[in-house]
C-alpha cells in the first residue's frame, strides 16, 4: 500500500479550541443559538501566526531495572519493566501579546478597554484547570508543485495545566519581546474525527481516521490550507460553520484502507 512521505518546514499558524473539563469540544454555536437576550455567540476559537517556536518534550516514566546476581557475581536475572509515555510538555513561544489566544490556552482573564477591545490579560496564581486543543499547520519542503501534500498538520487534542514557562523577556525599550506558555498534552479526550471541517480532504472535511483514546499527538500531511482567518492578531471566534466548525460527528467514512493493526 503506498505511503506519502513529507518534510514539515516552517510552521505557519496555530489554532486553539477551548474544551470542557472532559476535553470535549463545544457544540456548534449556530446549531444551538441562545435566546433573544443573549449577548452573542460564545467565543471558543483563537488563532495566531505570531509565534517563534512550538516544542513537544516527551514525558517518559522509565521502567525499573531488575538485576539479581549469583553468589559468584554473574548475572542471574536481568530484566527491565516497560517504559511508559505519559504525555508531552508542549511549549509555545509567542513574539507578541495575543490576548485571546493566551486566554483560550490558559483561561486567564482578558483585560478590556472602554470600547470592549481585548487589550491584555492577567496572569493568575494557583493551579490551572483550563483544557484546550492545539492544531498547527506547517509548510512542506521539497514537494512537486503539481502533486503531493502542501502542508503538514499537527494536533494535540487535549492540553492542560498551562503555565508561564521561565522568564517573561523584555527588550531594551521595555517592550515585551517573548513569552512562553507550557502545558501538558495527554491522551484522554473525545476528539475522534474532530469538530472542524477544514483539515482534510474527506467527504465532510474532518479527519478521515479518528483519534482514539490514548492518542496524544497526530502529525500528518494534508492538501487543505490552514484557515485564512488565522492571522497575527485573530479575534476570538465563535464555533460556527463560518470558521470551519461543524461540531463532533459520529458519522465516519467507509475505510478504504482496512490496514491490519
Amino acid at each position: 500500500m503506498p505511503q506519502q512521505c513529507f518534510k514539515p518546514f516552517r510552521a505557519q499558524s496555530i489554532r486553539v479550541t477551548e474544551l470542557d473539563d472532559c476535553c470535549i469540544p463545544p457544540p456548534p454555536a449556530d446549531a444551538s443559538p441562545g435566546d433573544d437576550d443573549s449577548p452573542g455567540m460564545p467565543c471558543s476559537i483563537a488563532g495566531t501566526n505570531s509565534f517563534i517556536t512550538v516544542t513537544a518534550e516527551a514525558q517518559v516514566d522509565e521502567g525499573e531495572d531488575i538485576l539479581e546476581r549469583k553468589a559468584n557475581g554473574d548475572i542471574c536475572i536481568s530484566e527491565q519493566d516497560p517504559s511508559v509515555l505519559r504525555g508531552f510538555n508542549v511549549s509555545i513561544e509567542l513574539c507578541q501579546v495575543v490576548p485571546w489566544f493566551i486566554n483560550k490556552l490558559t483561561g486567564w482573564p482578558i483585560v478590556m478597554d472602554a470600547d470592549c477591545n481585548a487589550i491584555g490579560f492577567d496572569i493568575m496564581d494557583g493551579i490551572n484547570t483550563t483544557q484546550s486543543a492545539v492544531e498547527m499547520w506547517t509548510g512542506v519542503s521539497g514537494i512537486d508543485c503539481g502533486e503531493g501534500a502542501r502542508y503538514g498538520y499537527l494536533l494535540f487534542p487535549c492540553v492542560e495545566n498551562w503555565q508561564v514557562d521561565g522568564e517573561i523577556e523584555f527588550g531594551g525599550s521595555d517592550t515585551l519581546t517573548s513569552i512562553t506558555l507550557t502545558g501538558f498534552a495527554k491522551g484522554a479526550h473525545a476528539w475522534g474525527r474532530g469538530p472542524y471541517t477544514d483539515v482534510q480532504g474527506s467527504f465532510d472535511g474532518r479527519l478521515v481516521d479518528p483519534m482514539q483514546q490514548g492518542s496524544i499527538l497526530r502529525l500528518m500531511a494534508t492538501d487543505v490550507a490552514p484557515p485564512a482567518y488565522i492571522g497575527d492578531c485573530t479575534d476570538c471566534l465563535p464555533p460556527t460553520a463560518e470558521y470551519g466548525y461543524g461540531g463532533l460527528s459520529l458519522e465516519s467514512p467507509a475505510d478504504p484502507c482496512l490496514v491490519p493493526a
